[in-house]
């Protein structure tokens, strides 16, 4: 049977609008075939996710529109002090900047990670024959383009048999929001496996959790071996190395 006459069937088992004798057919298929068992647990998933994020949507679109009309209302209200406002923000960037030329990294007020953080715009590409994995890899993307981490990493980790990008996109996503034990989880399985376009990038964030976590030795074994190899980040690694030795 074709993969498309599957997902029919699987749509309406989901929808419950089987009948007896082709819902008892289509569940000892189920137990005879794991990769169908995994799809359908896969699309239950997506489902009950799916259930909450209308409501989310437009609870977001509301609370765009309001800070729009916020924005609006405060830009008429402050005009008049727009350039002691700017001369006041500059100054606060120069002083800023000077304390951070300085500043080693133990200090609680530098986070080397706020510098040095990953920029990566996904690729938008069917990555599987199964639907429901693509769907899941799609929404997991639009959610780290629109900058919502959390979200997105949810959608990542229900991907079966996930990439070297979708690792690195998880990586980067706990990254993000300062999740660096399980960044590092990530970009590790990125490094390790030695055969993908984000090693560089990967180990260079590495070495940046592990500065994060403490980990102060392992962070400079790497950015030394980042810094004797053609990896691209290599003055960024000289760079960092000098401000922690």
């Amino acid at each position: 049977m074709k993969k498309i006459e599957f997902n029919r069937f699987l749509e309406k088992y989901l929808e419950g609008n089987m009948q007896n004798a082709e819902k008892k057919w289509f569940e000892a298929e189920l137990e005879g075939n794991p990769g169908l068992k995994k799809e359908l647990e896969l699309r239950r998933k997506i489902n009950s996710h799916l259930e909450n994020q209308d409501a989310i949507a437009f609870r977001q679109i509301l609370m765009k529109a309001e800070a729009r009309h916020r924005k609006a209302a405060d830009k008429r209200k402050v005009a008049a002090k727009q350039l002691v406002q700017y001369a006041a923000v500059f100054a606060g960037l120069i002083l800023i900047a000077s304390i951070g030329l300085y500043s080693l990294i133990n200090n609680a007020d530098v986070n080397i990670a706020e510098k040095y953080t990953p920029e990566y715009v996904p690729l938008s590409v069917t990555r599987s024959s199964s639907t429901s994995i693509d769907e899941a890899y799609t929404r997991a993307t639009e959610y780290y383009n629109a900058g919502d981490y959390t979200e997105a990493i949810e959608w990542f980790n229900m991907i079966v048999d996930s990439d070297m990008q979708v690792e690195f996109m998880k990586g980067s996503s706990h990254m993000k929001i300062s999740q660096y034990e399980e960044a590092i989880g990530s970009f590790s399985k990125v490094v390790d496996d030695n055969d993908n376009l984000f090693i560089e990038d990967a180990r260079f964030y590495l070495a940046v959790c592990y500065l994060q976590t403490g980990e102060e030795d392992i962070s400079k074994k790497l950015l030394a071996d980042i810094i004797n190899s053609e990896n691209r980040h290599k003055k960024e690694a000289r760079k960092l190395l000098r401000k922690i030795d």
